[in-house]
């Protein structure tokens, strides 16, 4: 079955309207009938069954007939800061993947040896849009404006779990036993530096601000796989 993005506000009770791409997706490329069962979700955790109902020039009405919640979700919450990484096409895997993934916020981070200094922030949007659909979820992650390494940290005590991976970490203190020790954690926060690492300073911030080292292991990683490394556990972990 087809999933489709509809905006909350074309939301009414048991109808829902499917309008621009998302209608042109549904009436000229797939060629949708009236009759037929779609999926829907509006981002926000709400994921419904509908039926097409008619078609207007710009737009289709559709007859919800089933709603559920949370569909292909973690049961935690996932937030991943990564450094703005030089190839803005690697910037965009990782966006694209960390929605498969399930990360629920994605907030591209500057930090001292970050070398780009700006952002596609409409694209890297559309991207977790088009990969919310294509994996099912009922989620569409948010991805916050260009931040700070040091406003992201000293802003993080709402989180349950922070982890901050990076390369002088002792193996024992592997992602895995840390999850362990948090097993009603429901908000987890992981922080991936830029492609030259973060600095000492950087490092002893985290620590003030209650952030926990951790280690992916013995091989240097690039900054996107350290990144859905870490998803991969965060994901499947609790």
């Amino acid at each position: 079955m087809d999933y489709f993005y509809v905006d909350s506000k074309n939301i009414h009770g048991t109808t829902l309207l499917i309008m621009d791409d998302e209608f042109k997706h549904l009436a000229r490329v797939l060629r949708k009938n009236v009759g037929e069962h779609i999926r829907v979700t509006d981002g926000n955790d709400r994921m419904f069954t509908a039926i097409i109902r008619s078609f207007d020039h710009d737009a289709a009405e559709c007859e919800i007939v089933e709603t559920r919640t949370r569909v292909n979700e973690p049961t935690v919450d996932i937030t991943v800061a990564m450094s703005l990484l030089k190839n803005p096409g690697r910037m965009d895997f990782f966006v694209e993947k960390a929605t498969e993934f399930g990360a629920r916020t994605v907030i591209p981070l500057l930090c001292e040896r970050t070398i780009p200094q700006r952002e596609k922030h409409s694209r890297l949007e559309s991207i977790a849009l088009a990969a919310m659909k294509q994996c099912g979820r009922s989620y569409r992650p948010r991805i916050f404006v260009l931040t700070q390494f040091e406003t992201l940290v000293r802003n993080s005590a709402a989180y349950d779990v922070k982890l901050i991976p990076h390369e002088q970490t002792e193996q024992s203190q592997f992602i895995g036993t840390v999850l362990r020790h948090h097993p009603s954690a429901r908000s987890v926060l992981i922080v991936i530096g830029p492609e030259g690492g973060f600095t000492n300073d950087e490092l002893a911030l985290a620590s003030a601000n209650g952030f926990v080292p951790i280690s992916l292991g013995a091989r240097r990683l690039r900054s996107e796989s350290a990144g859905l490394y870490a998803l991969a556990w965060l994901g499947g972990g609790w």
